[in-house]
């Protein structure tokens, strides 16, 4: 009957596993895993932290069992000669069952949330480490063979899965992103706008758009050539990235004009933000890209849901209007002067 039973256990950690392999949501592959490692060990708390060869460091994906403060720190450096520094150059299973007086083990975090005893699988992948598994308790104690095995048959499975994981969302990402410029393409960027006048409109709530036109791109391109325009392009991807907030979304809508989706934002907020932030960073990005012999600026066209259109059509034409009224103001004056055009921002010579 002890055969039996160890044969149905041995068969429950390779139908997770299958799971777990089959699963392309990273997140969803490591909370699975992580589930599964802590019930075959009987464990309090546990934790899967990926590792980035590119910056020394281990960050936290999935936990569980652990407080607040402990999490708080879920990013760390690998430090020469500690535990994990252990693992990665070992690359096998490391078990403490008592923690007290191990000198490798003195992260005062750790020390301080009163882990006893863990085991620690390393997630190797190719003969790549893509990350460590966890399985932690509070008290000291012994993890039998049998545990062992299966927490090993679990990380031989979650590495796998992490790496599936990873490629898919790699992948996926390339499916929607510009590769010049780093922002989204056009066809994510109108899939999203639908979902926002969707979500405005059932919550009756505003939020602006915003277009960016490079003036005077072609003359740059004539003077410096393609190479130095795609690189202007790209300085412009980047700018735009580092400037606006996390809640924005920016995509590039056809060649040198990009767009950006400002959710919750009146047009007199989104006016505000690009005057004093993103116009100018974009700008200077742009001057010590050249060296400052040729200073690239942009004019910004920006228009609101619901006052400026009820659609998407007639949301980026006004924000379109709103620009071109901008361009036209300032050829007209010829004069370095930025005067508040409804909806626009001119550009600054």
């Amino acid at each position: 009957m002890a055969v039996l039973k160890m044969n149905d256990h041995a068969l429950g950690i390779i139908m997770t596993a299958r799971t777990v392999v089959s699963q392309l949501e990273l997140e969803k592959v490591m909370v699975m895993a992580l589930k599964k490692a802590m019930e075959v060990a009987e464990a309090s708390a546990g934790s899967i932290a990926l590792y980035s060869a590119t910056t020394g460091t281990m960050r936290i994906h999935a936990h569980k069992g652990f407080s607040r403060d402990f999490l708080a720190s879920r990013e760390w450096k690998v430090r020469r000669g500690g535990l994990t520094d252990r693992i990665l150059k070992s690359r096998t299973v490391n078990i403490i069952t008592n923690t007290t007086n191990k000198s490798f083990f003195n992260n005062p975090i750790a020390v301080r949330e009163g882990i006893k005893s863990l085991v620690c699988v390393p997630l190797t992948y190719a003969h790549e480490i893509v990350g460590i598994l966890y399985v932690d308790d509070f008290t000291p104690r012994k993890f039998s063979r049998s545990v062992i095995q299966s927490l090993e048959i679990l990380g031989s499975f979650a590495a796998i899965a992490i790496h599936h994981a990873r490629t898919h969302k790699e992948v996926k990402l390339l499916s929607i992103t510009d590769p010049l410029t780093g922002l989204f393409n056009r066809r994510y960027f109108e899939n999203i706008l639908g979902r926002e006048f969707q979500r405005a409109s059932r919550h009756r709530r505003e939020f602006s758009l915003a277009l960016v036109d490079v003036d005077d791109f072609k003359k740059f391109n004539d003077a410096y050539g393609h190479v130095a325009g795609d690189e202007a392009l790209a300085s412009l991807g980047e700018a735009i990235r580092q400037t606006i907030r996390s809640t924005d979304l920016a995509a590039r809508y056809g060649g040198d004009e990009m767009v950006i989706i400002l959710p919750e934002t009146k047009l007199s907020k989104a006016y505000d933000l690009f005057a004093n932030r993103i116009k100018r960073e974009i700008e200077d990005r742009f001057a010590r890209l050249s060296g400052n012999r040729y200073a690239l600026t942009v004019t910004i066209g920006i228009a609101s849901y619901p006052r400026d259109g009820e659609n998407a059509m007639d949301l980026i034409l006004s924000a379109d209007k709103a620009l071109l009224a901008a361009k036209k103001e300032k050829h007209s004056r010829r004069i370095g002067c930025a005067r508040m055009v409804p909806g626009a921002l001119l550009a600054t010579p």
